[in-house]
């Protein structure tokens, strides 16, 4: 830490008017977080017009922002005044969706931004942070952005957690574990965790982040357990279910000692006014977003019915609203270091349609496929077959990579 110091002092004291401001060495050298790539970028690399693009690498609401809720925020009339810095109607609002009292509640642009506001809040010098590999590249991240040690206790070979080690990993003071950080379900592999496992953690003493981005798509939700473990904090966004990915809306569960703290340390004015009104006018069309919430879950049925029949493709079970997918690792004649997932993924751009790929080694033969709407399932399953016939994928039984 020294070092760091001093460095920066000597940057400071150098004066040059012709040199940039020194970067803290520790944040230059950081890979940085991998986002999506713009629709309009990847149509534009594939060569293709972006309307006939099926976009299934951000895991979105197919169906868009309801026509109400597009309505509620190009009525908003605040533009000109600053926004609720204690977030008064909007956090009444998520009380009454979630059933908690709104003094538990804190509103973000996005539940990143909570969740970096955790880390900063909760995690002590010398604390690290534990997370589940693979998972949502986010917590890592904000623990690399904010030196704090991430703590990986890898899942196991078909992506389950491992609990005896991550009790062990909780449990040992050299590890000094001051947050766990898990999605349920999973980004990017769909599972969700069992509520025993979670209270399992939470009796060791540990806080536990439960990142639920996903939870309207999945069976239940671990915010009832928040009234038993104030060391519980549940996150959730308004990204993925309610077509409001581009405003950046979502919120977190806490203990209301941990929501006061939080309401004082973040930014006062950080819900802008239109994303404020996007988020009320879609608690107000509950109705209609649980229809879609039902479409998707019935589509990603049957989508994954129509990929259990091509033998060289395994999805694997999700409660999300996406699926990872495995393809047979590359011949030896393609060499070592080529991935079966990026030569499928880069296959299935020049089809048209675009998803995720992970750098992770243990995901270099997998994609992640946000489900479609019901009326593109047909498109989507005959262009996944062009692009597999496209780079000679074996239709032979499918090989564990």
């Amino acid at each position: 830490m020294g070092r760091v110091c001093e460095t920066s002092m000597s940057d400071l004291n150098a004066r040059d008017p012709q040199a940039p401001p020194a970067v803290r060495p520790e944040l230059e050298a950081l890979p940085g977080y991998s986002p999506v790539v713009p629709l309009q970028e990847r149509a534009r690399r594939a060569g293709i017009d972006p309307a006939d693009a099926l976009k299934l690498d951000a895991n979105e609401n197919p169906f868009g922002t309801l026509p109400a809720i597009r309505e509620a925020v190009a009525a908003c009339d605040g533009m000109a005044i600053y926004p609720d810095p204690l977030q008064v109607e909007l956090r009444t609002a998520l009380a009454g969706y979630v059933g908690v009292a709104a003094d538990r509640l804190v509103a973000g642009a996005g539940s990143d931004e909570l969740l970096d506001l955790v880390v900063r809040a909760l995690v002590p010098p010398g604390g690290r942070v534990l997370v589940t590999p693979p998972t949502f590249g986010m917590y890592s991240f904000l623990g690399d952005v904010h030196s704090v040690p991430i703590v990986g206790v890898p899942r196991g070979p078909e992506f389950a957690l491992d609990w005896d080690a991550t009790g062990v990993a909780v449990d040992d003071p050299q590890q000094a574990v001051a947050l766990v950080m898990l999605a349920s379900p999973n980004n990017p592999t769909g599972d969700a965790i069992d509520e025993e496992r979670i209270r399992a953690l939470l009796d060791q003493g540990v806080t536990v982040v439960v990142d639920e981005a996903y939870a309207e798509f999945a069976a239940g939700s671990s915010i009832g357990l928040t009234d038993d473990y104030p060391r519980l904090i549940v996150m959730r966004t308004f990204s993925k279910w309610a077509g409001l990915a581009g405003l950046r809306i979502g919120f977190g569960v806490f203990h209301p000692d941990v929501a006061r703290t939080l309401m004082k340390v973040k930014p006062p004015y950080n819900i802008n006014c239109a994303a404020e009104a996007g988020a009320l006018a879609a608690l107000r069309e509950l109705g209609a977003l649980r229809e879609q919430i039902a479409a998707i879950v019935e589509t990603r049925e049957r989508l994954a019915e129509a990929l259990a029949a091509f033998p060289w493709i395994r999805s694997y079970a999700s409660q999300a609203n996406f699926l990872l997918c495995r393809v047979p690792p590359m011949s030896e004649d393609a060499g070592s270091n080529v991935s079966a997932g990026r030569v499928f993924t880069d296959a299935l751009a020049e089809q048209g349609v675009f998803v995720r790929f992970f750098a992770d080694p243990r995901l270099r033969n997998c994609f992640r496929l946000s489900v479609p709407r019901p009326d593109q399932l047909d498109t989507l399953i005959e262009r996944i077959q062009a692009a597999a016939s496209s780079i000679g994928i074996d239709s032979g039984a499918y090989t564990e990579g």
